[in-house]
């Protein structure tokens, strides 16, 4: 075959040329390692489009300028996650991981569009809703789809995977920012558009349907596994410690900067930069998670993720500068990635101890408790924080520690032990 334009001939793909690309594109569709950068790339794409947004809000044509607007997008995310995460649990084992995928990268799509041009509060809100349903599809799906392919590293894949999130939730605010401020308030939207046709050609060329379990039966059988999931002691237990592993971060998100503020009178932009070196702590921190996982065990290594947060919290209040300050905040961030990775792996292998590939409606069940517990926070560190409720920071900290601390023991029963189910042709190869 032959490409020409205008007479001129550019480039002539033999027969054999077109199967041996076909062929090469099979194989990555089967391993592991593409699935892994697939999912990690399009929770990197989701997290900037989050993350972008927000230092876009001011400038949008809906003239979005009080508090309490912000607040209700940051609720609107959250409500659009919380509605498709269940449809999602009860669909994605069915009809497979391929399309949740591409119906969340077509629904960011969507939502960064109607953000761009929305010029009333409604159309805003229904963005964000729209982003969240896309959120919820690519970690629901993408989630499964790492656990599926990565069985026997699990901790290290998934460690990986919350790595592109991270690194998508630092470079989201530069990106909306720096981008807006040099060039005005398209480009950066623009730019967000050109990773979503990225990331969804990658999920397009790179997910086969063939490469995904389905739970077979009928909806009955479904609605079963269902309920044995969600009611399995292992998934309740992950998806608390993701619960609390969102909440101890939340808590930082709002008093961290109040705290700075006050002691050292921190910039914005001091800010941002303290959250950023903690963002790049936790991108170097999967090798150290696996490392310690494999030693002592997954659920012995959330309870230490655990213990680091509970012991680190009430400490940030006692810090009279900027540099133990962002030595706490660095503690927190440990204890995040010591909870969090290995949890996520601990939800795969609940599912494998069931015999089970319905790792979609454990992960739709972690995505669930992750925004209850984000949005928990919220309510608490806001109603102890209103002049009516004024708290001290030191115990507004100091009572969700000792929660902490009540809560490890439910981590240190022991459960039957994980009977791995055949690892996949792909990930022996």
């Amino acid at each position: 075959m032959t490409v020409e334009f205008k007479g001129v001939k550019i480039i002539t793909v033999t027969p054999f040329q077109m199967v041996s690309f076909m062929t090469s594109i099979q194989k990555l569709r089967s391993s592991p390692q593409m699935i892994l950068f697939v999912v990690s790339f399009a929770l990197c794409v989701e997290e900037i489009l989050y993350g972008a947004v927000v230092p876009l809000t001011p400038m949008s044509p809906a003239h979005i300028s009080d508090e309490h607007m912000v607040s209700t997008l940051y609720g609107a995310y959250a409500i659009g996650l919380i509605i498709s995460a269940p449809i999602l649990a009860l669909i994605t084992d069915r009809i497979g991981r391929r399309q949740p995928m591409i119906v969340g990268v077509m629904l960011l799509i969507a939502a960064t569009i109607l953000f761009m041009v929305g010029n009333t509060h409604e159309m805003v809100i229904a963005s964000r809703m729209l982003q969240g349903a896309g959120a919820a599809c690519t970690w629901t799906a993408g989630m499964a789809l790492v656990a599926e392919y990565h069985v026997k590293h699990r901790v290290n894949a998934m460690s990986i995977a919350l790595l592109g999130g991270t690194i998508g939730s630092v470079a989201g605010p530069l990106i909306g920012g720096e981008l807006c401020d040099l060039y005005g308030y398209g480009p950066p939207f623009y730019l967000m558009l050109f990773l979503l046709a990225i990331d969804a050609f990658f999920r397009f060329v790179f997910i086969s349907k063939h490469q995904v379990a389905k739970v077979k039966g009928n909806w009955g059988s479904t609605f079963k596994e269902l309920g044995g999931v969600i009611t399995d002691r292992a998934v309740l237990s992950g998806a608390f410690a993701v619960a609390l592993a969102a909440a101890g971060w939340a808590m930082m998100e709002p008093l961290f900067p109040m705290h700075v503020i006050h002691i050292a009178n921190a910039t914005p932009s001091t800010v941002g930069m303290l959250f950023t070196f903690s963002n790049l702590i936790y991108a170097f921190m999967p090798p150290a998670v696996t490392f310690v996982s494999e030693r002592i065990g997954v659920r012995n290594t959330t309870v230490l993720g655990l213990a680091v947060t509970a012991v680190s919290m009430p400490l940030l209040a006692l810090t009279p500068n900027l540099v133990l300050a962002t030595v706490v905040l660095s503690m927190i961030t440990l204890g995040y990635a010591f909870t969090m990775n290995p949890t996520q792996a601990e939800l795969g292998d609940a599912v494998d101890r069931r015999g089970s590939t319905s790792y979609a409606i454990a992960y739709a069940v972690s995505n669930l408790s992750y925004s209850l517990g984000m949005l928990a926070v919220d309510a608490y560190v806001e109603f102890l924080t209103d002049a009516a409720h004024k708290l001290d920071l030191f115990y507004i900290l100091a009572i969700v520690s000792v929660l902490y601390m009540l809560c490890i023991p439910l981590f240190l029963v022991k459960v039957q032990p994980v009977s791995l189910p055949p690892v996949p042709a792909a990930e022996e190869s």
